[in-house]
């Protein structure tokens, strides 16, 4: 009887898993977004949305070498509360 309670609730667990996975990934999602960098660590994009930038090399490179410049940048973008964060992979300042 106990073995199949915790074979119960060990195929719960791994259903809940399976169906959280997906849910992760999407959250997480990769994009390009094109704005300004500001001096509060944070890209302000076109469209208004501010996007607060990870401690991450490159993260670090753009808003320490780029304040003020027009850039775009591609990387993976969390929900965190009101909060969008932006993990950077690749950038390029844009020439205007």
């Amino acid at each position: 009887m106990r073995r199949s309670k915790m074979t119960a609730v060990m195929g719960l667990i791994v259903v809940a898993m399976l169906t959280l996975l997906p849910l992760a990934a999407a959250a997480a999602e990769s994009k390009t977004i094109e704005g300004e960098v500001n001096d509060s660590y944070q890209i302000v994009a076109s469209d208004g949305q501010v996007y607060e930038v990870t401690d991450t090399t490159e993260g670090n490179d753009l808003v320490e070498n780029h304040i003020g410049e027009k850039v775009k940048v591609t990387g993976t973008v969390e929900q965190e509360g009101d909060t969008k964060v932006i993990t950077i992979t690749t950038f390029q300042v844009i020439q205007e």
